[in-house]
C-alpha cells in the first residue's frame, strides 16, 4: 500500500552529517584527480583488484574499511542487519545487478554521480536520472524501507552531528599535508610511488569516513531515500549529494574551463574519461539495471566495501560476493561478445574477399574477369 510521509529521522541534525560527509567524499574525489590523476569511481577499483592490481588500489579499499570501522566505532552509524533466507537473497540478488549495471554503464554513484555530473558530463547526466529513477521504482514496489527499517538507536546515536564537522577537518587536514609533500618536486623521483600509495590510502580514509558520517554506508537511509511510499521518505541523501557537488563542481569547472592546473602533483597528465561518449544501449540498460539493484539491496559498491570495516556480517559477505559475481559476469559476457563479434567480422571480410571477382587490365584498358581463386 503505498503511502506518502516524511520520515522522523529526516532531522536538521540528520541534514549536517549528510551535507558534511557529501563534502568529504567530494574532497576525496578532487584530491583523486588534483594529486593523483583519474577519476575516482569505486566500481572501476573494484574491478581491477582482480584484473589490474596494484599496491595502491589495495591501500584505497584497505583505507576505506579501516576509516569505516574507525568512524564507527568512535561516531557511530553501523548498521546491523537482521538475519533471514528473504533478506540475503535480496541483498545478493541486488548486489550482483549492482555489478552488472555499474560495469555496463562504466561507473556508479560515484563515478558517475560525484565526478561526471560536476563535469556536465552528457553520459553522467544521463545514466545517474535513469538510475535514480529505476532506484526509486524498484524500492517502492518491492517495499525496500520494510526489508532494510531504520534503527532507532543508531538515528539517535548520529545527533552529535559535530563529530561531522571534526572529522571533515581532521581529514582535510591529512590531504594538506600529503598535497604538500607531493609539490616538493625535488623528491619526486625517490618518493612519487611512495606517495602514490600513500595518497591512495588516504583518499580511502577520507571516502570511508564521508560514506558513515552521511548515511550513505546505511542500507535503511538509502531504501528510506528511494521508497517514496513508505510513509518515511527520507530525503538526506539528497543532501549527500548536493555537499559532494559543492566541492566537487567547482573544481572541475576550474580545471577543465580555466586549465587552472597543468597536470596532477604526482603524474605527468589528466587521465579523466573525454565527456563526448556515446549515450547506447549499453549506457541505458547498465543505468536500469544498477538502479533496480541498488532499489532492491540499499547498496551501491563503496557502502558494501565500507560496511565489511563498519558492521561485517554474512549479510555483508553475500552482498559482496553478489557485487563481484556482477562485475566479473560482465566482464566474461563483453569478452565473449567482442570474441564473437571478431570472428564475424574476420569471416565476412574473408568471404568478401574470397567471392570477389580477380580483375585483369589488358594493355586497351579493358577488364578480363577471371575467375576467383
Amino acid at each position: 500500500m503505498f503511502s506518502f510521509g516524511m520520515s522522523p529521522f529526516f532531522t536538521p541534525s540528520a541534514l549536517a552529517s549528510a551535507a558534511a560527509g557529501g563534502m568529504l567524499l567530494g574532497c576525496a574525489v578532487v584530491f583523486k584527480t588534483g594529486v593523483l590523476s583519474g577519476v575516482l569511481g569505486i566500481s572501476t577499483y573494484t574491478k581491477r583488484l582482480f584484473v589490474n592490481p596494484s599496491l595502491g588500489r589495495y591501500a584505497f579499499v584497505g583505507g576505506m574499511i579501516a576509516s569505516a570501522a574507525l568512524t564507527s566505532a568512535l561516531y557511530g552509524g553501523a548498521e546491523h542487519m537482521t538475519f533471514s533466507a528473504e533478506l540475503l537473497t535480496r541483498l545478493g540478488v541486488g548486489a550482483f545487478f549492482v555489478g552488472v549495471g555499474a560495469s555496463m554503464q562504466k561507473g556508479c554513484t560515484s563515478g558517475h554521480g560525484l565526478t561526471g555530473l560536476a563535469r556536465l558530463s552528457l553520459r553522467s547526466w544521463v545514466a545517474v536520472p535513469l538510475f535514480m529513477l529505476a532506484g526509486i521504482l524498484t524500492a517502492t514496489l518491492s517495499k525496500s524501507a520494510s526489508a532494510f527499517p531504520p534503527n532507532p538507536v543508531v538515528e539517535a546515536g548520529l545527533a552529535g552531528w559535530h563529530a561531522a564537522v571534526i572529522a571533515c577537518a581532521s581529514i582535510a587536514t591529512l590531504l594538506a599535508i600529503l598535497a604538500g609533500l607531493s609539490s616538493c618536486r625535488q623528491w619526486e623521483e625517490q618518493t612519487t610511488a611512495v606517495l602514490s600509495v600513500l595518497g591512495e590510502l588516504v583518499i580511502g580514509l577520507s571516502f570511508g569516513s564521508g560514506l558513515v558520517i552521511s548515511g550513505m554506508s546505511r542500507p535503511s537511509k538509502v531504501a528510506a531515500f528511494l521508497d517514496i511510499g513508505s510513509g518515511a521518505w527520507d530525503l538526506s541523501l539528497a543532501f549527500v549529494m548536493g555537499g559532494a557537488l559543492l566541492v566537487t563542481f567547482p573544481y572541475f569547472q576550474f580545471l577543465e574551463r580555466l586549465k587552472a592546473q597543468e597536470k596532477p602533483l604526482l603524474a605527468s597528465t589528466f587521465d579523466i574519461p573525454a565527456k563526448g561518449g556515446a549515450v547506447d544501449h549499453q549506457l541505458l540498460m547498465g543505468a536500469v539495471l544498477f538502479g533496480m539493484g541498488w532499489g532492491t539491496c540499499g547498496m551501491c559498491p563503496g557502502p558494501i566495501w565500507v560496511n565489511v570495516g563498519s558492521a561485517p556480517s554474512l549479510q555483508v559477505l553475500v552482498a559482496l560476493v553478489g557485487l563481484l559475481l556482477g562485475i566479473g559476469a560482465w566482464e566474461v559476457a563483453q569478452h565473449h561478445f567482442d570474441s564473437t563479434l571478431a570472428t564475424t567480422t574476420a569471416g565476412a571480410r574473408h568471404d568478401a574477399e574470397t567471392a570477389s571477382p580477380k580483375v585483369d587490365y589488358d594493355s586497351m584498358g579493358q577488364g578480363l574477369v577471371s575467375a576467383a581463386e
